[in-house]
């Protein structure tokens, strides 16, 4: 397909889609059928600059089911500002797709059979390495209200979590996650890739970065920014408004727990009984930045926690905060005895 071409398509069903179902409003389910008719009609009078096999429609069906009513729920949902945690979930799945899927696709082609069947070292790696980005976003979305997009920004200055201990962690994921897919596909593009985005990172990322939160938060990311460098982590989380752990003290095994943290000396938290906590009763273990409102309970809770201690166990956190694998431990505690159970006064 030629560039002209390709770059033609992607505004028409990039920017175009979403403007369309903008304007029309009430009947916005109409664009998507209008931008279909319109491609079933004029893609086959492209010949010969672009030929289609014989079941081209099959692929059209696919790509207007996986990606274009996603991003017709994603700018919505955005305009609106509705549904934030399935507007990052689907910015993940964007930017993973993008960074490390097209070129993978574009520049390899046959070499993209690694992936198809990967080995269990590739699929170890790649989890741990994503761990970090996806640690960043869902702080992003829980503590600050918004997502990593610049048009889309969060609300509050996050500084708790993964983001206590360094300032980028997505890109940390991502320079990990290309040099892996070097190693896997045997060539030297995604290092190149990478080294490209850590430029772009520490030059004009940085600078338009900096000049945006200086002026939405002011004295706040100054204090921020000198407390956390931007790719090599901290050993403990940087001084940050104290968040607090709610246990119920009358316990003996929420007691225990209770002591084994202090015994830690957890950096800005505050150990509190849940038998007075000013809101309803608790029934699990309860975290909450105050700051943000942000309020995690059960496994959810102890993750975070240890997100207050040395860099070793907040990664355990970052790793139990993973979705499936903290409702999965969750539901083996519930099962094992340890369900909710109101705090006694």
């Amino acid at each position: 397909m030629p560039l002209s071409l390709f770059i033609g398509w992607a505004i028409a069903w990039g920017a175009g889609a979403p403007l369309l179902a903008d304007a029309l409003h009430r009947r916005r389910w109409i664009a998507p059928v209008i931008l279909v008719l319109l491609d079933l009609r004029l893609m086959p009078e492209l010949a010969p600059v672009l030929v289609l096999g014989p079941h081209w429609w099959l692929g059209e069906l696919v790509l207007i089911a996986l990606l274009l009513l996603p991003a017709l729920f994603l700018a919505r949902a955005t305009a609106q500002d509705q549904h934030l945690g399935a507007r990052a979930s689907l910015l993940v799945l964007v930017f993973g797709g993008i960074i490390l899927g097209l070129p993978a696709l574009g520049l390899f082609g046959p070499a993209i059979q690694p992936f198809l069947r990967p080995a269990p070292w590739v699929l170890a790696c790649g989890l741990l390495f994503s761990i970090p980005g996806l640690a960043a976003v869902r702080d992003l979305a829980k503590s600050g209200r918004g997502t990593p997009v610049p048009l889309d920004p969060p609300r509050l200055l996050v500084q708790h979590g993964i983001y206590g201990f360094v300032r980028n962690p997505m890109q940390i994921s991502m320079t990990a996650l290309l040099t892996l897919e070097a190693l896997v596909l045997d060539s030297h593009w995604p290092l190149i890739l990478a080294g490209l985005g850590i430029v772009y990172s520490e030059g004009f990322a940085r600078w338009s970065e900096n000049q945006d939160m200086i002026e939405r938060f002011g004295s706040e990311w100054r204090n921020y920014q000198k407390n956390r460098r931007p790719w090599w982590p901290r050993w403990r989380p940087a001084p940050a408004p104290a968040c607090q752990l709610w246990i119920d003290l009358a316990c003996p095994p929420c007691g225990s727990i209770a002591d084994w943290f202090t015994r830690q000396c957890p950096s800005n938290l505050n150990m509190l009984d849940a038998a007075n906590f000013p809101g309803p009763v608790l029934t699990r273990i309860t975290w909450r930045d105050p700051a943000s409102g942000r309020t995690e309970t059960g496994i959810h809770a102890i993750a975070m926690a240890w997100q207050h201690l040395t860099l070793p166990w907040a990664a355990l956190g970052w790793l139990v905060s993973l979705p499936g694998f903290s409702h999965l431990l969750q539901a083996c505690l519930d099962a094992s005895g340890a369900g909710p159970r109101p705090a006694r006064s």
